[in-house]
């Protein structure tokens, strides 16, 4: 096909400036300012330097991203840039507040966050849904009031008193990452809750008060268990306990108090759940088997997955779900710990089983998979062994 050749170079000089166009600034303003939000608010204000078009675009970006505010040691004042960010903003709704440090201050932990509660004030008062803080500093007693977060998420921070959500109608997702967490929780809207790392207290027991949760996920790497209340919306748990944690009986509690030694630990909380997953670093810890003793029987589980510490005092674990799970479909068992040691540990106490004992094996289990290394591994055998006397039938089995 001929193409028709320019006589001129107008045609040429027409392309050069619809490429040399500013098409980024001809976007609408709500478009310019979403895509602004991803930036550090130091970095937004500054792309009013780039044009008459950007001058205040800045002003109503839905977010506020604040990071190192103590650590501009060429930028004197940083403080005084976020509260006249702040005061110059136009009074648009955010959407995300997210103020975060990789460094530890010289001051103490606890002035750092007093100069940052104007800036998590301001966020709530401006309807923010998301709100961030990677802060490592001390917080004694946080209680927010909002009737617009939706999620709060909280890293490197050691929290004490109480965390009261009670002012939040519509807070539905709480995560800790790697956050010592000496603190109740208290919130009755709250849906997910999500600790990760981290650690409890040694003295006292943390205590949940959040009944509607439907997702909870708990891998603290030490401290006592937390006590979890009820938790009667509950689908989906997932419990990985750290070699750190552990529980015993405080002298302050007395019986039959929430939480005390005669009272469940932690499996009452978790009967009601359809998903669950119970693993622990050390399988030789007990915490999980102590709670045996209260018979909670788990009606509504479907799916579960168990490490080595099923295995351990007579396969106690492993046979005590099969008893009590009479709906249970999906079984996985993970060998985590492949040591000669931890092998012959677990083969001398299977070798005491009882093998008599039958159990009331759920009608629905479809598949109980066991993951390892090797099918070569001499626990799988014994593991096999107990699932065929207790009713588990060779075909339902995948290793």
């Amino acid at each position: 096909m001929r193409t028709r050749r320019k006589r001129n170079g107008k045609g040429i000089m027409e392309t050069a400036a619809a490429d040399s166009e500013d098409r980024i600034s001809a976007l609408p303003d709500e478009l310019l300012q979403h895509m602004m939000s991803f930036l550090l608010s130091r970095d937004a204000v500054q792309t009013c330097l780039l044009a008459r078009r950007w001058r205040t675009l800045w002003k109503s970006v839905p977010a506020l991203r604040i990071h190192d505010p103590y650590s501009y040691d060429d930028v004197p004042g940083c403080i005084t840039f976020v509260d006249k960010l702040i005061r110059l903003r136009d009074p648009t709704p955010l959407d995300v507040c997210d103020i975060s440090s990789d460094h530890e201050y010289a001051c103490e932990w606890d002035e750092a966050f007093l100069d940052m509660e104007p800036w998590l004030e301001y966020a709530l008062e401006s309807q923010a849904q998301v709100l961030r803080i990677r802060f490592p500093c001390l917080v004694i007693n946080i209680n927010l009031i909002s009737s617009h977060l939706k999620k709060f998420q909280l890293y490197d921070m050691e929290l004490e008193g109480t965390l009261d959500f009670s002012s939040c109608q519509v807070l539905e997702v709480l995560e800790m990452t790697d956050c010592d967490i000496c603190v109740d929780i208290k919130s009755q809207s709250l849906k997910h809750l999500h600790v990760y790392d981290g650690c409890f207290g040694s003295d006292d027991r943390t205590r949940f008060y959040t009944p509607n949760v439907v997702g909870l996920k708990l891998a603290p790497s030490w401290g006592l268990i937390p006590f979890l209340g009820k938790m009667t919306s509950l689908v989906t748990a997932s419990i990985t306990l750290g070699k750190g944690c552990f529980y015993r009986r405080l002298l302050h509690e007395f019986d039959g108090a929430a939480g005390s030694n005669n009272c469940p630990i932690i499996l009452d909380s978790l009967s009601g759940a359809t998903n669950l997953e119970l693993t622990i670093a050390d399988p030789d810890v007990s915490i999980f088997r102590k709670d045996f003793k209260w018979c909670p029987m788990f009606s509504k589980l479907k799916t579960l997955l168990l490490n080595e510490w099923c295995m351990v005092a007579k396969f106690t674990g492993l046979i005590y779900f099969l008893q009590h799970s009479p709906v249970l479909e999906t079984l996985t068992l993970r060998l985590d710990f492949d040591t000669s040691q931890k092998k012959r540990h677990v083969i001398e106490r299977v070798e005491r089983c009882n093998s008599r004992e039958q159990s009331l094996l759920s009608k629905h289990l479809k598949l109980v998979k066991i993951v390892c290394d090797t099918k070569n591994d001499k626990r799988v055998h014994h593991i096999v062994r107990i699932l065929l006397t207790h009713g588990v039938l060779s075909e339902q089995i995948d290793i």
